[in-house]
């Protein structure tokens, strides 16, 4: 009979009873990071946790098994970049929080400067892995500069043209008719191009 069968039927509930004090504890640990990066901490340390009390129950340890060092272990393994299951976070892989940490790397994310997360037609084409990554790069750090110049308004209708929105939609959204869209549509172009011509020159 396998250690899985053998297990306590109660002990999702005693790992229920510790979850609070292994979540505080990864919310302290984590407090720093991001929120995206600390909700998947806490995530990962709640996870490691688990089955970790899930295996002190297989083993018939429950007794000995204390909320403090119980989260404080699993805050470690989440810290270290490792996932339950066995796989960890590439110390050469500038996404991961294990390389950033050893190596003091900071990810600066291209949306930015008013760009909203309903651009997702401009992350695609950000995440074109046929375009070599020094272009891409390039591209954005252009990209800001040009956006930038641009008022809130301006910068809002961008943001939805990029986002693929129709051009009906970007008319009703801001007051303005589909034909002045449409002339927007053309300015915006015209500047990029522009933009890109002083970029070049500036470069060469």
């Amino acid at each position: 009979m396998s250690a899985v069968s053998q297990l306590p039927c109660d002990w999702q509930t005693g790992f229920l009873a510790v979850l609070p004090a292994v979540e505080t504890h990864a919310r302290i640990r984590f407090r720093r990071l991001t929120a995206d990066r600390r909700e998947e901490a806490i995530q990962e340390t709640i996870a490691a946790a688990c089955a970790n009390f899930q295996l002190a129950a297989a083993q018939g340890k429950l007794d000995v098994v204390r909320p403090g060092p119980l989260a404080d272990f699993a805050a470690r393994h989440a810290r270290t970049g490792r996932h339950v299951g066995g796989a960890q976070d590439g110390a050469k892989d500038v996404m991961s929080a294990t390389c950033q940490r050893r190596h003091g790397v900071r990810v600066h994310g291209y949306v930015g400067h008013g760009l909203t997360r309903s651009t997702d037609g401009w992350r695609m084409i950000l995440a074109d892995r046929r375009v070599p990554v020094p272009d891409l790069a390039a591209f954005s750090i252009d990209f800001d500069c040009w956006f930038e110049k641009f008022r809130r308004r301006d910068r809002s209708i961008i943001s939805a043209l990029i986002a693929g929105d129709h051009p009906s939609a970007v008319a009703d959204r801001f007051g303005i008719t589909r034909g002045r869209v449409s002339q927007l549509r053309r300015k915006y172009e015209r500047e990029w191009m522009a933009f890109q011509g002083e970029a070049a020159e500036a470069a060469a």
